[in-house]
């Protein structure tokens, strides 16, 4: 019995050492949603510039950022906003390269 005991009092540290706390998952999400927010927000800045830049016909910066919202939206996760960053970003550097050509 004392065995036992001193068994169970051995791995009972052990055990509880594998899963994460409350607190830890609970700052763990802050993080991730964090992050997350940091990067939905350096997006929407770098619309603005698309925005300009498509104005000024200026389509290689349009491009070239187009492409960083598009990164910056997979990092957060946004599947929703994924296809459009994505079709927007084919759009811009599709009329780059007709752009480059026609000069």
């Amino acid at each position: 019995m004392k065995k036992l005991l001193m068994i169970f009092l051995l791995a009972t540290p052990l055990l509880s050492n594998g899963q994460p706390s409350y607190a830890e998952d609970r700052i763990i999400q802050f993080k991730q949603l964090n992050e997350k927010v940091e990067n939905l927000e350096s997006a929407l800045r770098l619309q603005i510039l698309v925005n300009d830049a498509v104005d000024k016909e200026n389509y290689d910066l349009a491009c070239k950022a187009q492409s960083k919202i598009y990164t910056l939206v997979k990092q957060a996760n946004v599947r929703d906003m994924l296809h459009k960053a994505q079709d927007q970003k084919n759009a811009y550097c599709a009329v780059k390269k007709y752009s480059s050509l026609n000069k």
